[in-house]
């Protein structure tokens, strides 16, 4: 080979990398796929993410909603109706879940003594008297009532069915095994902490504590009336007529009674329903006692009252007053029926001094409702509502 073609081939790289168009400087190692450089591919695929990103965030969002609604639908149903407001009294709220824990508990009490939970009114009843009981609470110092932890301990040993008699068997260590035993029965079968119940346990002793003080404000010497009960199956007019003059002349009303009434207790009681004083029959208080413009009773004695139709039983009722006392002891029935009413009177003042609020609708009615019925371990009837007109016990 000659000097000068030699020289030729020397030169020819020279001319090639002249040549190249993709050459830049920078760039140190090209691939070539395809006729493609890296920098190219890289941008290639950028774009193509760009192109896929929209169907990728559509995918993301559409999982996400999938996920949401039935996280939403378990939190509605399960986390925020237990947290909602029921009842404040002041400063103290109680939630849908308290009065569920409330109901639960007393449910459970009924059941463990072997008594139906009537539901009926229980929620109604449940607000009220949780209401009832936190008022006591906060009213308790200025009547100085005050409820100790061993208050707490021996009414749930009475509620467990235990009565220690003396303080020897209580602290023995038989009876507090016994107890504890009892105890964690209890709260396995009702659902929830100790410390819940016992603060019901323990606002309840105050409301029962203020109840005492009320009481105390009752005379237990009062007028009264005497009052006894004829029943008819219909409105005989002669029938009523014979009585009305009987009663007149002056028979003996437990004659009378005996002669004319159809009640099937009347040969055991004579229709006699004892010896009532104000407030214990409110829907007829005012009959009994009241007066007219003249100063004669409304009720004279040995009178008939008007009819009143006892639907249930299907017959006609009326009352008559045998006497009148001016000054009678009110017997333990009657003295009890007028304390529950005073305690009433009591917090229907008290209640204009608190900010109070209750939620008392439909839903939480039937939301409340139906938590009590998933956790009864007996059937719940509920309770058939009575027109007819009766008496409590008197004496």
């Amino acid at each position: 080979m000659s000097t000068e073609d030699h020289n030729e081939e020397q030169e020819q790289p020279d001319v090639v990398a002249e040549s190249s168009p993709d050459y830049q400087a920078g760039q140190r190692s090209i691939t070539n796929r395809g006729g493609k450089t890296r920098r190219q591919m890289v941008s290639d695929k950028s774009k193509r993410q760009i192109k896929t990103r929209p169907f990728i965030i559509g995918a993301v969002i559409l999982l996400l909603g999938l996920l949401v609604v039935p996280v939403y639908a378990y939190f509605q149903i399960y986390v925020f109706p237990p947290r909602e407001l029921a009842l404040r009294v002041e400063d103290t709220e109680y939630t849908r879940g308290d009065v569920v824990n409330y109901i639960r508990f007393n449910q459970r009490v009924s059941e463990d003594l072997g008594i139906p939970f009537e539901i009926g009114n229980s929620l109604f009843e449940a607000l009220q008297t949780l209401q009832e009981n936190e008022l006591a609470f906060q009213l308790a110092p200025r009547y100085g009532i005050s409820v100790s932890a061993e208050d707490v301990d021996e009414h749930l040993d009475s509620i467990l069915g235990f009565v220690a008699i003396g303080v020897a068997e209580r602290e023995s260590k038989e009876y507090k095994d016994n107890v504890e035993e009892a105890k964690r029965q209890f709260i396995h079968r009702i659902g929830m902490d100790e410390a819940v119940f016992r603060d019901f346990i323990r606002k309840s002793m105050f409301r029962e504590r203020l109840r005492d003080v009320v009481s105390e404000t009752i005379p237990r010497v009062q007028e009264q009336v005497h009052l006894y009960e004829i029943i008819k199956p219909t409105r005989d007019t002669e029938d009523l007529r014979a009585i009305e003059h009987s009663l007149k002349t002056g028979s003996p009303i437990e004659s009378i009674i005996l002669e004319h009434s159809a009640d099937p207790n009347v040969k055991r009681d004579s229709g006699d329903r004892g010896w009532f004083p104000y407030g214990v029959t409110p829907s007829i208080d005012n009959l009994l006692f009241g007066f007219d413009e003249d100063g004669e009773r409304l009720m004279p004695v040995r009178t008939l009252t008007e009819a009143r139709f006892d639907d249930e039983a299907n017959w006609w009722s009326y009352l008559v007053v045998g006497e009148v006392s001016e000054a009678r002891e009110i017997n333990d029935a009657n003295f009890e029926a007028l304390t529950t009413r005073g305690l009433t009177i009591f917090f229907n003042e008290e209640r204009n001094d608190f900010e109070l609020h209750m939620v008392l609708d439909s839903e939480i009615f039937d939301w409340v409702n139906k938590q009590v019925r998933l956790s009864a371990l007996v059937p719940t009837p509920t309770p058939e509502p009575s027109t007819g007109f009766s008496l409590p016990g008197g004496g």
